[in-house]
């Protein structure tokens, strides 16, 4: 079982449903110490309960396998990964994100790194990271490949193509989108990928 340690890094649903699917999941489950809520927690567990026997390559079997694979990590004894109790426990369709909010509104000075995509939720906690005076990034769940690379875990290659693997099976499409997946990230899949994974690099 995953414990309730405080690692620099806080993660949340969506982010941990990317990385439970990319190609890259065994080397990253025993690499990277994060940590996530247990309302995060719950709402994966939805994801798996919700979806009892989704069509392969649908939405909701990605949805559904990459919740599960995250819940099998954070039941694992050894795990790096660990689960922090937020409360009061908020409820709604972005109970997920505001329980973030509420984890570095209390705990902000252990946290290093948080891992989102949503725009308006990146802005708003930004607001709350800047508020604080906390020296945190915000980044998309890209960010936890690159740690992979950063660590010499997975070559340069391997990381452009799990990251615009990343970046279509989730859907994000657009120039906001696509920027906000690479924040952070100082690496040039230019020279890697060819012309047609344009729509998935960066803005130049």
């Amino acid at each position: 079982m995953a414990s309730d340690t405080r690692h620099p890094i806080l993660v949340d649903t969506s982010s941990l449903i990317a990385v439970g699917n990319t190609d890259q999941w065994n080397v990253l489950k025993d690499a990277i110490r994060l940590t996530t809520t247990n309302v995060c927690q719950h709402e994966l567990r939805n994801h798996v309960n919700s979806n009892t026997y989704p069509p392969e390559g649908s939405r909701e079997h990605y949805l559904k396998r990459g919740s599960q694979r995250v819940l099998e990590q954070l039941n694992e004894e050894s795990s790096p990964w660990s689960c922090v109790t937020v409360v009061p426990r908020p409820h709604g369709p972005d109970a997920g994100e505001q329980s973030l909010k509420q984890e570095l509104s209390e705990h902000g000075s252990s946290c290093q790194i948080v891992s989102i995509l949503d725009s308006a939720a990146r802005r708003s906690i930004r607001r709350l990271i800047d508020h604080n005076g906390y020296e945190i990034d915000v980044v998309g769940p890209p960010y936890l490949l690159y740690i992979l690379l950063d660590n010499d875990l997975i070559s340069k290659a391997e990381f452009c193509e799990a990251t615009v693997e990343m970046i279509r099976t989730e859907g994000w499409t657009g120039y906001e989108v696509v920027k906000n997946a690479w924040t952070s990230i100082p690496v040039d899949c230019a020279d890697i990928l060819d012309n047609e994974y344009d729509d998935v690099l960066p803005p130049g």
